[in-house]
C-alpha cells in the first residue's frame, strides 16, 4: 500500500513537473494541537478526550503550474492523540494482559492458576476506573498532496495563499502514557474496588470456583486489584490501524527574498478512518489544528 501511494505521488509530480514554471523545495515545522474525536461506537474508554500539544515537521516539493496555482507534495512526521485527566474508564482486558505477563512464569500456568485466571476473565467488568492523567500519543508519517492558490499583495514581496487536498498516513507508534497513583474501581463512583467487586464464588462452566483461589495463586494480582497502583506507559501500536486517509489544508502568508521564501501557515487535518483495529473499546477518529513555520527555495 505504501509503495503504491508513493509511486502514484511521484508519477503525478513527474507529469505535472513537465508543465511547471518553477520548482521549489522546502521544509516546515511547528506545533500540532491534535484531538481524539468520536468515530461511531462510543464507550467510556473512547469518550472525554481533549487536545494536547505535539510536534510536526516535514519536507515538501512545490510545482508552480501558473502564477496563481501550484501543487505541493510532502512527507511529514505528525504527532497526534489527546488527553484526559481525573476519574476515567480504562479497558480491563489490557489490565488483565499486563497482570498475566507480570505474574505468570515462562513455564506456563498450573491448573490452579488457569482456574484463577478464568475467575478474573469472567468476573472483571469490561472497564475499570482510576483517578489518573492519561495521554494518548500517536506518531504518524503523513503524505499530503495539496492544490494551492496564491495572490501577491500588490507590488510587495508578500503573498497569501490557501491549499487543500487529501492525505494518507501510516502509524509509527502508539502509546498510552498514564501517570498517577490510584486504586482500581469497578465504576465511576469510586466506592467498590475491583477485588471487592468479584463475587466470593464464580461459576466457570458448571464448576463453582472460590475467589480466594486467585489470592492464593496470585497474591500480587489481589494486591493490584485491591490496593494503590502506580501507572506507567503502555505500547498500544498493535491496537491501531496501520493506515489512515483524510483531508488537510492551510491558510498562509509568504515572504520572498530572491529565490528564498519564508512562510507562516495555520491549518488542520481530519482522518476519515477510525483509529482502532476493532471497536470493543469504542472507535475514534484523529484530527489536528496546526501552526507551522517554513522555508523553501526556488530552482529557477
Amino acid at each position: 500500500m505504501k509503495k503504491i501511494i508513493i509511486s502514484l505521488s511521484i508519477s503525478i509530480l513527474t507529469v505535472c513537473g513537465i508543465y511547471a514554471q518553477d520548482v521549489k523545495f522546502g521544509v516546515r515545522g511547528g506545533l500540532n494541537l491534535p484531538n481524539i474525536m468520536a468515530g461511531g461506537t462510543n464507550t467510556p474508554v473512547s469518550e472525554g478526550y481533549s487536545s494536547r500539544l505535539a510536534g510536526g515537521f516535514g519536507l515538501f516539493t512545490e510545482l508552480q503550474v501558473n502564477p496563481a496555482f501550484s501543487l505541493r507534495l510532502g512527507v511529514e512526521y505528525s504527532g497526534l492523540g489527546g488527553k484526559k485527566d481525573g476519574m476515567q474508564a480504562l479497558p480491563s482486558m489490557r489490565l488483565l494482559t499486563e497482570m498475566m505477563s507480570s505474574n505468570i512464569s515462562m513455564a506456563g500456568m498450573t491448573p490452579e492458576q488457569e482456574m484463577a485466571m478464568g475467575v478474573l476473565a469472567t468476573a472483571l467488568p469490561q472497564y475499570y476506573y482510576a483517578d489518573v492523567k492519561n495521554t494518548a500519543k500517536f506518531d504518524y508519517i503523513v503524505i499530503p498532496m495539496l492544490a494551492q492558490y496564491g495572490w501577491d499583495i500588490g507590488q510587495t514581496p508578500w503573498r497569501v495563499y490557501v491549499n487543500a487536498g487529501p492525505f494518507v498516513s501510516f502509524v509509527l507508534t502508539g502509546k498510552q502514557a498514564t501517570s498517577g497513583n490510584s486504586r482500581l474501581f469497578s465504576d465511576a463512583s469510586s466506592i467498590t474496588t475491583l477485588w471487592a467487586n468479584i463475587p466470593d464464588i464464580v461459576t466457570l462452566g458448571e464448576f463453582p470456583i472460590p475467589k480466594a483461589l486467585v489470592g492464593s495463586q496470585f497474591p500480587e494480582i489481589q494486591a493490584t486489584l485491591d490496593g494503590q497502583v502506580e501507572f506507567g506507559e503502555t505500547n498500544i501500536t498493535g491496537e491501531l490501524r496501520s493506515t489512515n486517509f483524510g483531508v488537510t489544508g492551510n491558510v498562509g502568508i509568504r515572504y520572498q527574498r530572491g529565490r528564498n521564501y519564508f512562510f507562516l501557515e495555520a491549518g488542520g487535518n481530519y482522518g476519515f478512518i477510525t483509529v482502532q483495529n476493532d471497536d470493543a473499546n469504542g472507535s475514534n477518529r484523529l484530527g489536528a489544528a496546526s501552526v507551522m513555520l517554513g522555508y523553501s527555495f526556488s530552482l529557477f
